[in-house]
């Protein structure tokens, strides 16, 4: 039997570095070439030119739309989370009618795809359409299911003893929210936040759809025009990629303890 689990892991690992390690690697080389080179040369590393990254920054304002991109990825995150709690916390200790009906709703939006469509005659309709408050808010939803499935496994496990011992020394619902239910789902809120803002971090169709102001723009909104207007400079577009890439890959990187820790007590949990 170790022989055919041994395969298996190696077969998954080659897998895993055939479809994401190495197409990351060969953009970062692609990022360091220069463009007579990657043209006559594009598959071999030549001498590495950094003059790549300055050329990005400039020419797709990077500067402004990874602003935009931070104010937008964490306001829409921590709203998602925020929102994930005080939905989370009645479904768990089934406070509310039709507990199980708002939970099943939750997991199905897991797999449902963005209706962008319908979104955007919203966003026009209610006036959140190019502008940063709307653009945040609409972006609450895709992150909510997940945050409100993860808290509410996290809740059921909390005693509900700690729930009647806290309201009769009269801690209010919020106060006891942020005393005892935060420090005890720290985890899962951590992971809801995180998924949240990669998933508003990477979003292209809805800065498409819903900004029209080039102020406004997030990073990928930015790249996606400048790809437009070079195509054919295969060098800076990967640098681009490159910048727009560091801080989510610098926020992961420093949060990865609390993500293990995350991940072992999510499994003691279960």
């Amino acid at each position: 039997m170790r022989h055919p689990r041994l395969a298996g892991r190696v077969a998954i690992g080659l897998l895993v570095v055939i479809l994401f390690v190495l197409p990351v690697l060969y953009a970062l080389m692609i990022a360091f070439e220069s463009p007579s080179h990657f043209l006559t040369s594009p598959l071999t590393p030549g001498s590495p030119d950094t003059g790549n990254f300055g050329k990005a920054w400039s020419g797709a304002d990077l500067g402004v739309e990874l602003a935009n991109t931070v104010i937008y990825s964490v306001a829409a995150a921590a709203l998602s989370t925020v929102l994930g709690l005080l939905i989370a916390f009645p479904i768990a200790r089934r406070l509310i009618r039709g507990h199980s009906a708002l939970y099943t709703a939750m997991f199905t939006g897991l797999f449902l795809p963005l209706a962008i469509i319908p979104l955007f005659a919203e966003a026009r309709m209610l006036g959140l359409y190019n502008n940063r408050l709307g653009y945040i808010v609409l972006h609450v939803e895709p992150g909510l299911p997940l945050a409100v499935i993860l808290l509410v496994a996290f809740i059921t496990a909390i005693p509900a003893e700690l729930d009647e011992a806290a309201w009769m020394e009269g801690a209010g619902y919020l106060r006891y929210l942020l005393r005892v239910v935060v420090p005890l789902t720290r985890p899962a809120l951590l992971i809801a936040f995180l998924y949240g803002l990669l998933g508003v971090w990477n979003d292209i169709i809805g800065p498409v759809v819903l900004l029209s102001d080039s102020s406004l723009f997030p990073v990928t909104r930015g790249i996606y025009n400048f790809f437009g207007s070079n195509e054919s400079q295969w060098t800076l577009l990967a640098a681009a990629i490159v910048i727009a890439s560091l801080p989510v890959v610098a926020l992961f990187a420093a949060s990865q303890r609390q993500l293990i820790r995350a991940t072992v007590a999510g499994s003691v949990k279960a």
